[in-house]
Formats: structure tokens, C-alpha cells, sequence
């Protein structure tokens, strides 16, 4: 079986996989796909956004339109 690592030719380019056959016994991702670690969390900064904004939206309609 082939390992994770990238194949390049003798300028340094990237090589497109052709063993298909290679993977088929586990086609999942690679370890250091699932292991990355989470250095840049922007969905949480995202959520936290998003709710704040929808409490001030909600008391700007309570007190002005309601």
C-alpha cells in the first residue's frame, strides 16, 4: 500500500494519484486529515457573531416596533 506522502517529479511539481487501486481497502482520509489540529476556529468566532447579532436585532424590534 502507498504511503500519505506527496509524490513529485524531478522539478518539485505535484503528481496527480493514479494507483486508485491502492486505496481500496481503506478509502478513508489520510491520518493527518482527521488529526489537524484546529488552529484558525472561525465557525466559533462565526456562532458568537451570528447570536449577538440576533439579540440585538431582537431587542431593536421590542423596543421600536413592539
Amino acid at each position: 500500500m502507498e504511503t500519505n506522502s506527496h509524490r513529485t517529479d524531478e522539478k518539485g511539481n505535484l503528481q496527480a494519484e493514479e494507483n486508485y487501486a491502492a486505496h481500496q481497502e481503506n478509502p478513508a482520509p489520510s491520518p493527518e486529515a482527521i488529526n489537524e489540529p484546529n488552529d484558525r476556529p472561525a465557525s466559533n468566532t462565526m456562532w458568537v457573531a451570528i447570536i449577538i447579532a440576533i439579540i440585538i436585532m431582537s431587542i431593536l424590534y421590542f423596543v421600536f416596533i413592539y
